[in-house]
């Protein structure tokens, strides 16, 4: 093998990918050798084996050793001899300082940050040990305990909104913007919520930033246990999750006449999964209710939650869709009395079918019409999630015969 080949297999076949601080060794070496191809007796005068030099692994080791001793302060034999070669040499510590000086406030950084983390987790750890021990826990519940903490905090979450600062920043139209982009998909999926926002155009934005926000639950939470109160309403973005029924109720119209009994039907009463693009405690809008069954979560869940109290308060300055959705919220009362998975949601068609005819067209043509050409709604038809086909206008006026006839009911 010739000088030339044995450079470059120094310089590219062993550390080509050793990022900047091997990249820059790799040259040295490389020129290193293209140096003695020119002059070889300058830089090799000072090996003791006159033989060994032209030997293939000397030239390497030899090669490789003073590389690396520019970047690091060694020190080695071969030192340059003329004032070509020793301008080299400072070209290459000069180098090999910033190199080295990169690496190593890359390396410290990283192990100061990692410090950092370990030391609150312990600190925090610490301090639950103490707890525990002060409080008599029993070990076998204590060792529970820690096994749970430490799961937990390994978990990576979702970033929620509040984890932005910055966005707190932002303009106020900015920021309706923004949560109408985020929330507005979730309101349209459902036919109730699609119908009212079809009637004016500002309601998503209105609902989406005032009554909508961002949740996360880690597997094994309860989102909701039985004889809570029902304040939120829930959709399910991505994640697992269980419901059981615990409680039997008896659910009159009435909401503060609701008879609760303790039995339990956790035997009795199959477990239902509840995934991604499902909804949950939808019964919360439509009446006074406490739960009587346990949402858990299966895996990290990403939910999104209506807070009912500042729901109803956007839509007080539309009373005409407070006005018609009453026989719609009277209607789920009575279903949800018979309804095993209550505490979760009642189909929307189901309750469309119980109510009286005159009243369900009130949502019925305008989820028609809205299928039969463009919107004038711009946040709706911005928003929604999926792309609506066309009716034709024969087919237009034939269902809608057929639901003034009572005959069916058109969801989402």
């Amino acid at each position: 093998m010739s000088l030339r080949d044995a450079a470059l297999f120094a310089a590219f076949g062993r550390h080509g990918h050793e990022g900047a601080r091997g990249s820059s060794t790799c040259w040295c070496c490389l020129l290193f050798f293209g140096v003695l191809l020119v002059r070889p007796t300058l830089w090799a005068s000072g090996t003791s084996d006159i033989t060994d030099f032209f030997f293939f692994w000397f030239q390497y080791l030899t090669a490789l050793h003073w590389a690396i001793t520019q970047m690091t302060p060694g020190s080695m034999s071969v030192v340059p001899q003329n004032s070509f070669e020793r301008g080299w040499t400072i070209v290459c510590l000069v180098i090999g300082l910033f190199a080295s000086s990169l690496l190593i406030s890359q390396l410290s950084a990283k192990m100061v940050r990692v410090q950092t983390v370990n030391k609150d987790k312990l600190q925090q750890m610490e301090m639950l040990g103490h707890f525990l021990t002060r409080h008599h826990v029993p070990l076998p519940l204590a060792e529970r305990v820690r096994r749970q903490v430490r799961e937990r905090s390994m978990m990576k979450m979702p970033l929620m909104i509040d984890d932005v600062p910055s966005l707190s920043q932002l303009p106020l139209a900015l920021r309706q913007e923004l949560s109408c982009s985020i929330f507005g998909k979730v309101l349209l999926s459902h036919t109730v919520f699609y119908t009212w926002c079809l009637s004016d155009d500002h309601l998503l934005h209105a609902l989406s930033f005032r009554a909508l926000e961002l949740e996360v639950f880690k597997r094994n939470d309860d989102v909701f246990a039985p004889m809570h109160e029902a304040k939120k309403t829930y959709y399910v973005r991505s994640g697992r999750l269980q419901y059981a029924r615990e409680v039997e109720t008896h659910v009159n119209i009435n909401p503060d006449e609701q008879v609760l009994e303790s039995r339990s039907f956790q035997e009795d009463k199959p477990k239902i999964l509840v995934k991604s693009k499902d909804w949950a405690s939808v019964i919360a809008i439509w009446c006074a209710w406490s739960y009587v069954g346990r949402l858990l979560a299966l895996d990290v869940v990403d939910l999104v939650s209506i807070d009912v109290e500042r729901f109803l308060e956007a839509l007080a300055s539309h009373p005409w869709i407070m006005s018609f959705s009453r026989d719609y919220a009277l209607a789920y009362s009575l279903l949800a009395e018979h309804n095993d998975h209550v505490d979760l949601d009642v189909a929307t068609s189901q309750v469309f079918g119980a109510m009286p005819i005159e009243n369900r067209l009130q949502f019925q043509i305008p989820l028609l019409k809205s299928f039969c050409g463009k919107l004038d709604n711009r946040a709706v038809e911005q928003y929604f999630p999926v792309r609506r086909n066309r009716l034709s206008e024969s087919s237009w006026e034939q269902l809608e015969e057929e639901l003034r006839k009572g005959k069916c009911v058109i969801t989402l």
